[in-house]
């Protein structure tokens, strides 16, 4: 969202989190690049939030509505008529075993393809702008810097009592990437068109 406010300098957004601490970090880079007096960030709950938006951002962030299909049908109703929302979601790049599925804590049947996934978007009322996926460098960056946050926190606070299971859930998770769904899951990033 800041990248986008950098690029539109009349826009003002508003972004929520559930987590304070990201909320916390999203503040100090909003006021490093100058947008302190443009955006509103919110610790809280975002599937409450009701206010209409031109603009919708949606990243990897669908399970605060349920699944794919309630966030769908609930940003559409969110963003104003001609406006345009970012869904960042996963996708099967290829049926995946159950094993596959369940290093991601899921089954084969809690994602679809690509086409599946644009599909459902089209059923919500929304049209396809442009229809983009991450390739493997993007997803290994991605993948590497979520388990990089862990692990520089692990590296400073060895002994802190925490350690022990944040450690835990940085293996596990590493574990279910590398030899589960790595090369199996995919991620779409949709551009998608309201009515007018």
């Amino acid at each position: 969202m800041l990248r986008v406010l950098s690029a539109a300098p009349q826009a003002r957004g508003s972004g929520i989190d559930s987590d304070e601490r990201l909320i916390a970090r999203a503040r100090a880079n909003a006021e490093a690049r100058g947008l302190s007096d443009r955006v509103d960030l919110v610790a809280g709950d975002a599937a409450a939030a009701s206010d209409a938006a031109d603009v919708i951002l949606n990243i990897g962030a669908e399970h605060v509505y349920g699944d794919q299909q309630a966030a769908l049908r609930r940003l559409a109703s969110l963003v104003r008529p001609a406006g345009v929302v970012l869904f960042g979601s996963g996708f099967w790049q290829r049926p995946p075993t159950v094993d596959e599925a369940a290093a991601l804590g899921a089954t084969p049947d809690d994602q679809r393809d690509l086409a599946g996934l644009v599909e459902l978007a089209i059923g919500e009322g929304l049209r396809a702008l442009d229809i983009q996926t991450a390739n493997e460098d993007e997803w290994n960056a991605f993948e590497s810097g979520y388990l990089a946050d862990w692990e520089e926190w692990l590296a400073r606070n060895p002994d802190d009592p925490d350690a022990p299971a944040r450690r835990a859930d940085a293996d596990r998770h590493r574990t279910g990437w590398l030899r589960g769904y790595r090369g199996v899951l995919g991620f779409a990033y949709l551009t998608l068109a309201a009515p007018a």
